[in-house]
């Protein structure tokens, strides 16, 4: 199955019913078939991680961050670190995702992996562990960042 096809399948499936989180849940399994295509197709990747990593949903938040947005920075960290910085410092629901990555492959080296600390620490204090329905609604303020 091509990148499209993969997409397609996931956005039907998606946001769903029920916490995303059984092998056996089909939502789950077509995530996983947009992740097979990390390594060839990023680009498509990180498109579909920018629409779904501010999910409502924060299994879903889950699923994204875990099954696609760790693997795209363990593949093509110097080249999709920039915007999911850019994107977790201009949006908190997309922070709550990326604070849910382990480092792994090329973001786990020494350098990324320094980087990569210091935005999931800011991520987790933006983020917060309450993401309530009115922090949905409007940006929150960061301190320093008017």
């Amino acid at each position: 199955m091509d990148i499209d096809a993969a997409i397609r399948v996931a956005e039907s499936l998606l946001p769903g019913v029920g916490a995303l989180v059984h092998e056996t849940d089909p939502r789950w399994k077509a995530l996983l078939g947009v992740r097979r295509h990390v390594g060839e197709e990023p680009g498509a990747v990180w498109d579909f991680v920018k629409r779904w990593g501010i999910a409502r949903e924060p299994t879903l938040r889950h699923a994204v961050a875990v099954c696609l947005l760790q693997e795209l920075l363990a593949l093509h960290f110097l080249e999709y670190y920039p915007e999911v910085e850019r994107r977790v410092r201009e949006e908190h629901v997309f922070a709550d995702t990326f604070r849910r990555c382990a480092k792994q492959g090329q973001a786990a080296l020494p350098m990324q992996a320094q980087a990569f600390d210091e935005l999931v620490r800011f991520a987790e204090a933006w983020s917060g562990a309450d993401l309530s329905e009115t922090r949905f609604r409007g940006r929150a303020s960061v301190p320093g960042r008017e």
